[in-house]
């Protein structure tokens, strides 16, 4: 399930900087600019997504895990 967190987490940052307040005359340019985000954008800003995108949550384990009454 994690993975789809992930996903998810990238899809919000796509929608952002392709799909947020713009307009595509057809699906080429709207196929091109994901295209575009995916291939150029993403590695050359990577650094500005990696804390939006990367998952950095803890894992719980029972070892340190306890019920406080």
């Amino acid at each position: 399930m994690p993975c789809l967190v992930i996903i998810e987490r990238l899809w919000a940052v796509l929608h952002q900087y392709v799909t947020h307040n713009r307009h595509y005359p057809n699906q080429n340019q709207f196929a091109d600019a994901i295209l575009a985000f995916m291939r150029k954008t993403i590695p050359q800003e990577w650094t500005k997504f990696s804390d939006k995108v990367s998952d950095n949550f803890r894992g719980i384990t029972h070892d340190n895990f306890r019920v406080l009454k």
